[in-house]
């Protein structure tokens, strides 16, 4: 996605040292994938886990890296504004991350639904009903 983010990822780590770091890329996202970062000194584990590495100054107060202060503020408005208490951090990541990375795809859901159903040979309101379990 040209100017934005396309995909969100996130996960509890004890540190944010570089084989930490490194460590959550090669879980997480593809080699091949483009994957910008500030120049600070422990982001150099990640590089080391992706082939298309790309580091630039974020400039003042992140201007470089607009999109991303913009998502952990959601994520910091949906988590106090959907959940009370939180023990443990790491579910409410990966639901968030699930929601952030479908929110674009809602036209096409249904768009695969209806393709679905028309691929399908006809089905009568009768056989439905009627259709024996196997």
């Amino acid at each position: 996605m040209v100017g934005g983010i396309s995909r969100w990822y996130g996960r509890v780590i004890e540190s944010a040292f570089e084989a930490n770091l490194g460590r959550f890329v090669r879980d997480s996202i593809d080699t091949n994938v483009l994957v910008k970062t500030d120049c600070w000194s422990d982001y150099k584990g990640m590089e080391k886990e992706s082939s298309n590495p790309e580091r630039g100054k974020s400039g003042k107060k992140g201007e470089n890296f607009k999109p991303m202060p913009r998502v952990i503020m959601m994520f910091k408005a949906w988590l106090g504004g959907t959940h009370d208490s939180v023990m443990s951090l790491q579910p409410y990541i990966k639901e968030y991350t699930y929601r952030f990375n479908r929110h674009k795809m809602k036209e096409r859901i249904f768009e695969n639904l209806v393709l679905r159903m028309v691929a399908q040979p006809p089905y009568s309101c009768k056989e439905f009903i009627y259709q024996m379990p196997n």
